[in-house]
């Protein structure tokens, strides 16, 4: 008797766990997919943007502040940042879970270690959009603005020049700017690419093409980040903040090359295309049941 009951709780135990697991996916499944929404919104209005303006058809370039700022002036426009900040906060929070509850199941080798560090660097850098949006919403004294963040890139990096040893600090900033951009190029390239993502109802040649749209985006992006770690390597150099650069200027950077319309093009399209994957991740995302 005394066993069958130890039985009894042992199972009402595992029973509370997995309910506990499942009420903690949904909540996680549900954050990631508007967070992804949000970051699908910004990046294919930066490309779009982007690429209108490559093959001169008005368009401009922009960051996500300028993306957030565009959406913005749309019709309902008050409606719509409301969404993207409850999305931003949403991504921000799920680069957190990934980094501390790993619900993705990163391993704990260099790889996954690394990954788990960008999804940090993204939860950072998505916890420090809301404010600008949120001061979109309410009229605030720091609203999102295109352009905004090319502008704090430079005051920063100028008054890291002014004191001591400043040109060796902003290459210390640089250098781990240049390693996520690589390493968001190498996840593009790399033949398991997306193997965490279960997206469900997707046949194979499906899945197939919605991943290769990820790879397009993620390495376009990857490029842009590197780039942006460069311009502040050369202003390290140079001793001059006007060389460094967001993410805005190093695509608008592009075009003073040969060939440079077609390149900012291609990268347009990229970032057009992670939008894409992102709101094919919102409609079938899962977290695996392991």
């Amino acid at each position: 008797m005394a066993n069958k009951t130890k039985a009894i709780h042992k199972i009402k135990k595992v029973g509370k766990n997995i309910a506990k697991n499942d009420t903690f996916n949904s909540i996680a499944e549900t954050m990631a997919r508007l967070g992804y929404a949000t970051r699908g919104l910004i990046f294919f209005v930066i490309g779009l943007l982007a690429f209108l303006l490559a093959f001169r058809n008005g368009g401009k370039t922009t960051d996500q502040q300028g993306a957030i700022a565009a959406i913005g002036s749309q019709p309902g426009g008050r409606i719509l940042l409301c969404i993207v900040l409850i999305g931003v906060i949403c991504y921000s929070l799920w680069g957190l879970i990934q980094v501390v509850i790993n619900p993705l199941h990163k391993k704990n080798d260099i790889k996954g270690i690394s990954a788990r560090i960008g999804y940090l660097f993204s939860s950072i850098a998505y916890a420090f959009l809301a404010l600008p949006t949120y001061d979109l919403i309410t009229d605030g004294s720091r609203a999102a603005v295109n352009g905004k963040q090319g502008v704090q890139t430079q005051n920063y990096v100028a008054k890291i020049l002014t004191i001591p040893f400043g040109q060796w600090m902003v290459v210390l900033v640089a250098i781990p700017v240049i390693l996520f951009g690589i390493f968001q190029i190498f996840k593009g390239i790399m033949p398991h690419f997306g193997r965490q993502l279960h997206l469900i109802k997707l046949t194979s040649p499906q899945l197939k093409c919605v991943k290769s749209l990820g790879r397009f985006g993620i390495i376009s992006r990857g490029i842009i980040v590197t780039l942006v770690g460069v311009f502040l390597i050369i202003a390290a150099y140079t001793s001059n903040s006007e060389n460094a650069k967001g993410f805005s200027s190093t695509i608008m950077s592009l075009i003073s090359h040969p060939y440079g319309r077609w390149l900012m093009g291609i990268i347009a399209l990229g970032l057009m295309a992670l939008g894409v994957y992102d709101f094919f991740i919102v409609i079938f995302f899962r977290l695996r049941k392991y």
